[in-house]
C-alpha cells in the first residue's frame, strides 16, 4: 500500500456502483441504499484518492454519521461527491447528493460520513454468555418484522433473544459482488444491524434504523461468507437504542465489531407487531 502525500482537503465527483436487486432493500416501503454501501462508497474513495490497493488491515472507522436515508429511485437523477479533509485523528470522508427539483431549485443532501482512522480503537469484549428467553425463525423475521426481499434476508436460522442481547448467524447472498467490496462483505454488516432491530423491537418497543455509530474495528475484511453475530444493547431510551456489535469468523475468532451502534425509529414508524414484543409463545 503506497500513500500519496496528504491533502488539507479535496472533493471528488463519484458514482454510486451498481447495486445487485437494491430494490429488495426498503424501509418504510421505500427502496433505499442500504448504508453500510454508502460505508463502502466512502472507504474505496479514500483508497482511490491515495493510490491504495487496499484498505489498512485492521480497518478502523469511527464517528461514523448516517443523517439521512437515499431512496433508489433519486440515485439516477443525483450526482454524488466525496468531501476527504485530512484530520489528526485520520481521513474525515463525507458523502453528498445534489439534485435538480422542480422549478429551477438544487437540493443538496449529506448521506453518510466517517472518518478512516490510522490506529484502531480497543475494541470492547463481548459478554461470556447472553441467556436467550425467545426464539425466532430468520424466515418470520423477514415475512412479518424486517420485510425484505430475498437478496437482504441474510440473517439464516434461528435467531435467540434475550433481555441482554441477541445471537443469530449471518451470511452473504449469491451470487457474489463484483468487484470485491474493500471493506468487508456490506451484507454481513447489514444483516448484523438487522439482528439488532429485531432485538429493539422486542425489548425496547420500536422499529430502529442505524443513525451511525462510534467506531468499527474490521479485522478480517472477506468479500463474502458466514459470521456468528452477538449484539448487546448498552442503553435503551425513549427513541434511542444503541447497542455494540461482534462478528466471528467459523473458528470463533472475532472478525468484525462495532461499537455505539445507534439506532431510532422514524417519527412516524408502525410499532413492532405484538407477537415479538409478547414473545411468539404467548403470542
Amino acid at each position: 500500500m503506497t500513500a500519496v502525500p496528504p491533502t488539507a482537503s479535496v472533493t471528488l465527483s463519484v458514482l454510486l456502483p451498481e447495486l445487485p436487486n437494491v430494490g429488495d432493500h426498503h424501509i418504510a416501503g421505500k427502496a433505499t441504499v442500504p448504508a453500510v454501501e454508502l460505508l463502502e462508497l466512502l472507504a474505496r474513495s479514500v483508497a482511490e484518492h491515495r493510490g491504495w490497493n487496499e484498505l489498512p488491515r485492521p480497518l478502523a472507522m469511527t464517528a461514523v454519521a448516517l443523517p439521512r436515508f437515499l431512496p433508489v429511485e433519486e440515485v439516477p437523477r443525483c450526482t454524488f461527491e466525496v468531501a476527504l479533509a485530512d484530520q489528526a485523528a485520520g481521513t474525515r470522508a463525507t458523502l453528498t447528493s445534489r439534485i435538480a427539483l422542480a422549478g429551477g431549485m438544487r437540493r443538496a443532501r449529506v448521506h453518510a460520513e466517517l472518518t478512516l482512522a490510522p490506529a484502531a480503537p480497543p475494541p470492547p469484549r463481548p459478554p461470556p454468555v447472553v441467556a436467550c428467553d425467545c426464539e425466532v425463525p430468520a424466515e418470520r423475521i423477514y415475512r412479518e418484522l424486517i420485510p425484505f426481499g430475498p437478496r437482504y434476508r441474510n440473517l439464516r436460522g434461528t435467531i435467540r433473544l434475550g433481555p441482554a442481547g441477541a445471537m443469530g448467524t449471518v451470511a452473504s447472498p449469491e451470487p457474489q459482488r463484483t468487484p470485491p467490496p474493500l471493506a468487508g462483505c456490506p451484507y454481513l454488516l447489514d444483516a448484523a444491524m438487522h439482528l439488532a432491530c429485531v432485538w429493539g423491537q422486542r425489548y425496547a418497543g420500536y422499529v430502529a434504523y442505524p443513525t451511525g455509530f462510534a467506531a468499527r474495528l474490521l479485522l478480517d475484511p472477506t468479500p463474502a461468507g458466514q459470521r456468528q453475530c452477538l449484539v448487546v444493547p448498552t442503553s435503551v431510551a425513549t427513541r434511542r437504542l444503541v447497542c455494540d456489535l461482534w462478528l466471528f469468523d467459523e473458528r470463533g475468532a472475532l472478525a468484525d465489531l462495532v461499537s455505539g451502534l445507534a439506532m431510532s425509529p422514524l417519527a412516524a414508524g408502525a410499532p413492532p407487531p405484538a407477537w415479538i414484543t409478547l414473545g411468539p409463545e404467548r403470542a
